[in-house]
């Protein structure tokens, strides 16, 4: 009777309070319709056979005639379930489905946001030149690598070095078609090296070799031609394979040939595809000797890709961070010999230097005058604080500027070694006020100030010392 009074105050009341082992429970009271119901299917307290209260969880059950027991329904709710698990996998590969269209997606969306910001491919004929430098070289099968002959373009270096008109002529110079043979009483000039002396960053009366014209004719009367054969990503090897199979032909009274402080890399780069036999090498571009393969749809998608040109870069870049590895070695770093901790590399420099008496060779043969020069780049003059990017980029490390002399210093013992003329710019580097303004900030070449101070000092050691004695 205690329990039925208790429940009729509880219907009767619009809100109870129920102190239980599991805490507080709040009971509203239903309203008429259920009232309805419950009194139809009310049940006398004597029919319930278990209540456990302990654990606050009451497991009730009725023989009241209509109403199914629990044992009734287990099958039908047992079928109930495996109809759902049959069910799953359908739901799983349809979620699965959705998760890749939507990841293709979004691939098609950076991809076509990276082409309309017009990032570099994967594609390149050479790693040892700059992104937007790819598009004006082509693969050789003598030399490696070579401007497009008989190009005419506008190109851009950089965002911040602007637009370019840039020609090429059929010998793969940057500059206007020389004449072959030379104009009679004219003095030929051809200036070879890397970006530093093609100055694709600059326009063509902006380079070391337009400066040096200039400046060699005020100091004489003799009708000059100084013709610009600086590639990008040259080396003294691959100057040295130019000259010997193509140059030549412009019979010049005089060759410069640029040392850059890259070349020690760039040579490493280039060695093992050199190929030698009775005194003629050549050094093909890999391309150029690998049978031709059938290409594949979905490779040639890849190499074409925006989005797998950024992933790589950024693999490339952030890889030895996340797998806590260095990512300096003798081998990456492009100016591992500049430095004051200078590695073991005097094979790498003696092979990469071994070219120098090779050209001076072919030229001297070739009835010519033959004349070494280098500058400094800007690690070895400044701070590295002046251009923390690129010296990011061009992993630079310890204290700066660098000074060891040990590059110039083996320049020079090798051409008084080998009898070669040799001019080096850097102490004027050195010593001059506002050094940060001759070199670029965005890669290790000279700036318009910087390039016009190298031809200068090269036009004042010529006329110092003129090539006629010696």
């Amino acid at each position: 009777m205690g329990q039925q009074n208790r429940l009729r105050s509880l219907t009767s009341a619009k809100t109870a309070t129920i102190v239980g082992p599991i805490g507080r429970i709040r009971l509203k009271r239903p309203d008429r319709h259920h009232d309805e119901l419950l009194n139809k299917c009310s049940v006398p307290l004597e029919k319930f056979s278990e209540t456990n209260l302990d654990s606050g969880v009451s497991r009730l059950s009725t023989t009241a005639p209509g109403i199914p027991s629990r044992q009734h329904w287990k099958p039908v709710i047992d079928h109930f379930a495996q109809i759902l698990m049959a069910f799953r996998p359908m739901t799983t590969m349809r979620n699965a489905a959705t998760a890749v269209v939507l990841l293709v997606i979004a691939l098609l969306g950076v991809e076509f946001w990276l082409q309309r910001k017009s990032m570099p491919t994967m594609q390149g004929v050479t790693s040892r030149a700059t992104a937007a430098d790819q598009r004006l070289l082509v693969p050789s099968a003598v030399c490696h690598h070579e401007l497009q002959r008989m190009l005419k373009t506008v190109h851009q270096a950089s965002p911040a070095s602007g637009n370019h008109d840039f020609r090429v002529n059929s010998f793969g110079c940057r500059g206007e078609e020389p004449e072959v043979p030379a104009p009679e009483g004219s003095y030929r000039i051809l200036v070879l090296g890397d970006d530093s002396i093609c100055g694709t960053g600059v326009d063509e009366h902006e380079t070391v070799s337009a400066h040096l014209q200039r400046f060699l004719s005020k100091q004489t009367k003799v009708r000059l031609e100084v013709i610009n054969c600086g590639i990008p990503g040259y080396c003294p090897l691959l100057s040295w394979l130019k000259f010997e199979h193509d140059l030549i032909k412009l019979k010049p009274d005089l060759v410069i040939l640029h040392i850059d402080m890259t070349d020690i890399a760039d040579d490493l780069c280039y060695r093992s595809l050199l190929m030698s036999e009775n005194n003629h090498a050549v050094c093909a571009h890999p391309t150029l000797r690998l049978k031709p393969q059938k290409k594949h749809a979905i490779a040639e998608f890849v190499k074409q890709s925006a989005t797998a040109s950024w992933l790589f870069a950024m693999a490339r870049d952030q890889g030895p961070k996340m797998l806590s590895m260095s990512s300096v070695s003798s081998n990456e770093n492009p100016f591992d010999w500049i430095t004051d901790d200078l590695p073991d590399i005097r094979l790498q420099v003696s092979h990469a230097l071994e070219p120098i008496t090779r050209l001076k060779a072919a030229v001297e043969a070739s009835g010519g005058r033959f004349l070494v020069t280098t500058a400094p780049v800007l690690w070895q003059v400044v701070s590295a604080d002046n251009a923390p990017q690129l010296s990011r980029r061009c992993r630079i490390r310890g204290k700066t500027p660098y000074r060891r002399r040990f590059p110039f210093e083996v320049l020079q013992k090798l051409c008084s070694h080998t009898l070669i003329r040799f001019c080096d710019a850097s102490p004027t580097f050195e010593t001059g006020k506002d050094a940060e303004k001759l070199f670029s900030t965005e890669s290790p070449v000279l700036s318009r100030i910087g390039t016009a101070l190298y031809a200068r000092e090269i036009a004042r050691y010529i006329i110092t010392n003129p090539p006629a004695d010696w």
